[in-house]
């Protein structure tokens, strides 16, 4: 069973793309993009990557992103939010202009990455987090970036309290950008929930498939995150969990050669029949359709 890579750490990112830069850091690196316009490749299969991922470009040109099933063609001035384990793939025919930050959530203090999903819900991974910047904005946040670049080559001393402070603030400004580009805040606890159920069923959604073993995760009841869910997404949490599922399904029969009864074996389904009944039913084609369909 052939799936889409998961790439654990930085440094082998950085190798499987050939860029030369490595970072001594394994739980966080800041590269000014510049530095990546020597890559012995111009395009990226889908892939997933185990940590944050947050790519702050102006002035790029000639680049088309995919995050989850979206591509966005031809951007330039845009923020990244990729969480870990998302699908992103990406060709380029230019160079590239601003910073990326890869960072996992230890380096920042956070106590799990569901905590994160608190005070930085734009990773939340069922969203397609790339939205527009413009000059000022990019401006604020380069400057902090380029503070984070001087303090990780020279060394000195409190570099990695400092680098946190400065990430941590880019991350603030990131949220700004973020809710003011949104119709209505995000402040709500409900919202915030959300984004950690979304956050656990991506990581559990193979072996989990019951309402009942995120509630126990999240130390709340079933009944109280079913309601809650409903009232921020409008879909119950079975829906979301049966989604994911699908959306694996859709990922592997689009950029794998897997046959159907690997992939239902994969996903944790009794019988590909069991798959085929349920795919049919939310997607209105049968794998082997969407397949031929999408290929």
């Amino acid at each position: 069973m052939t799936g889409i890579p998961l790439i654990k750490e930085i440094n082998e990112a950085y190798e499987s793309t050939g860029l030369s830069l490595r970072t001594s850091n394994p739980s966080f690196h800041i590269f000014d993009m510049r530095d990546a316009n020597q890559l012995t490749v111009n395009h990226y299969p889908p892939h997933r990557l185990d940590f944050f991922t947050l790519i702050i470009s102006f002035g790029t040109k000639s680049l088309n992103f995919t995050l989850n099933t979206t591509t966005f063609e031809n951007v330039d001035h845009f923020i990244v939010c990729a969480a870990p384990g998302q699908v992103m793939k990406w060709e380029k025919n230019d160079d590239w202009f601003g910073f990326c930050l890869c960072f996992k959530s230890d380096f920042i203090r956070y106590e799990s990455e569901v905590n994160l999903l608190e005070d930085f819900p734009f990773f939340n991974i069922k969203q397609t987090n790339l939205f527009p910047i413009n000059e000022s904005e990019f401006r604020d946040l380069a400057s902090n970036c380029q503070q984070i670049v001087t303090e990780q080559v020279n060394g000195f001393s409190y570099n990695s309290q400092i680098m946190r402070a400065l990430l941590q603030a880019v991350l603030w400004q990131v949220r700004r950008i973020y809710e003011g580009s949104k119709q209505h805040p995000i402040e709500k606890q409900s919202l915030i929930l959300a984004s950690q159920f979304h956050y656990l069923v991506n990581k559990h959604f193979i072996h989990k498939t019951l309402v009942a073993d995120y509630a126990d995760m999240l130390n709340i009841t079933a009944n109280h995150l079913s309601q809650t869910i409903k009232a921020a997404t409008g879909k119950t949490a079975k829906s979301i969990v049966t989604e994911r599922r699908l959306e694996e399904a859709k990922y592997l029969l689009r950029f794998t050669n897997n046959d159907i009864s690997e992939i239902a074996f994969h996903l944790n389904f009794a019988e590909p029949t069991h798959f085929t009944k349920l795919f049919k039913k939310e997607v209105q084609s049968t794998p082997l359709q969407y397949r031929q369909n999408n290929k």
